[in-house]
């Protein structure tokens, strides 16, 4: 094979993937605008319509209120509520968000909570679960109950003449002997490694077809054929143009979205209570290494498949499968309890989601990074062999 033919044909490639808008948009401009503005919205937008919720009035209901007036009256004094008359259709009530919760006391509680301290009382609060509104309610109800609680257990102990001391024989605190990076990391380690693998994969679906499809729908693949190179360099030189768009996009998706997280990490602080963002050069240099023969599988396969459809459009159609297929193992960081292990390291693209997930939390198995790293090369040389071998098939090459 003569390099300098394949350059050529990667060259000429180049140069018709930056004519086409469509590529040009997929792999530079979604990347650099699109996913960061998206990101950056969604969650403006989680953060607004928190605060906005936590904001609006909650009517809260409360039944047999007159068994327990101190805490009734508690209550009716937290800031956000508003209590409206029993019923006896809060449970649908609640359904239908028309309120937010409702709290039940036993008969006579606070007379029981003062003369038989031996019986249990239960107040029972009723609310919705996983709704946002119902609850930030619950929450504030809860905080006062408990109030309520601990000072009915002062009084009885003040009344035996005892200090509340006595409940609290020690008390805890927490340190985190865990470095921000290693903290980060665990956070990094759950989402970066599945859009590390989007983004490599789409990043080489549009030039894949372009290079593939698109020349048969343009009616140029005859005349690239008959030139003076060989289907190995033709196939050599298409891959490397697939090869560095799927790696230029994914570069370029995770620096956006990068500084978009960085730019946000004071206010981020704020919002968690100290947080500190630290990145680990050495673990995304790793994972971005490992990360290369997932894209040389990708552009590999893609351009194999792509090569079997008559035009644009049925290309579309066969390499979106792909995606699928390809985001099933890729989901794989998001799995608590799944640890890389030597057998899931012969998995593709599971075991780049593992071992990504690993990296960024600061483990280094040197041992199955590279069984990941091997295992990926025979995979990746595997979909080149099989795209090369597309291309000296004549009913592949001249279907339309």
């Amino acid at each position: 094979m003569r390099l300098g033919h394949a350059g050529i044909v990667f060259r000429k490639e180049l140069t018709d993937v930056l004519r086409d808008r469509r590529t040009i948009v997929t792999t530079i401009v979604v990347p650099i605008l699109a996913f960061p503005l998206l990101m950056g919205g969604m969650i403006g937008l989680m953060i607004f319509f928190a605060r906005q919720a936590e904001r609006q009035t909650a009517p809260v209901m409360l039944l047999g209120a007159e068994s327990a007036p101190t805490l009734a009256q508690k209550l009716s004094e937290q800031e956000g509520f508003t209590i409206v008359p029993a019923a006896d259709d809060y449970v649908q009530r609640i359904n239908d968000k028309q309120l937010r919760a409702a709290v039940e006391f036993p008969p006579a509680l606070e007379e029981k909570v003062r003369t038989t301290p031996e019986e249990t009382q239960t107040v029972s609060i009723y609310h919705f679960e996983g709704e946002l509104r119902s609850r930030s309610a619950l929450r504030t109800i809860e905080r006062a109950v408990r109030d309520y609680r601990d000072q009915a257990v002062a009084e009885r102990l003040a009344a035996r003449g005892l200090s509340t001391e006595l409940l609290k024989p020690f008390e805890w605190k927490r340190e985190n002997v865990a470095s921000a990076e290693k903290v980060t990391g665990v956070i990094v380690g759950f989402i970066v490694p599945y859009l590390v693998i989007l983004f490599t994969l789409t990043g080489a679906i549009y030039p894949a077809i372009d290079v593939t499809a698109g020349e048969k729908e343009r009616g140029t693949i005859e005349t690239i054929l008959a030139s003076a190179v060989s289907r190995l360099e033709l196939v050599t030189g298409k891959f490397l143009l697939v090869f560095c768009t799927s790696t230029l996009t994914t570069v370029l998706s995770i620096g956006s979205m990068a500084v978009v997280v960085l730019a946000g990490a004071e206010y981020l602080g704020r919002l968690t209570g100290g947080f500190v963002i630290a990145l680990s050069g050495k673990a995304a240099a790793t994972v971005f290494l490992l990360v290369l023969p997932l894209a040389v599988l990708f552009s590999g396969v893609l351009l194999a498949v792509a090569l079997l459809a008559r035009n644009y459009r049925e290309a579309q159609s066969y390499t979106t499968p792909i995606v699928f297929l390809a985001m099933l193992p890729a989901v794989a960081s998001f799995i608590p309890g799944l640890e890389l292990n030597a057998k899931l390291a012969l998995v593709p693209i599971l075991n780049v989601s593992l071992v990504a997930r690993e990296i960024f939390t600061g483990q280094y198995n040197w041992s199955l990074i590279g069984l990941v790293f091997l295992s990926s090369c025979v995979y990746a040389g595997v979909a080149l062999w099989f795209a090369a071998r597309q291309f000296n098939r004549e009913e592949v090459l001249f279907r339309t």
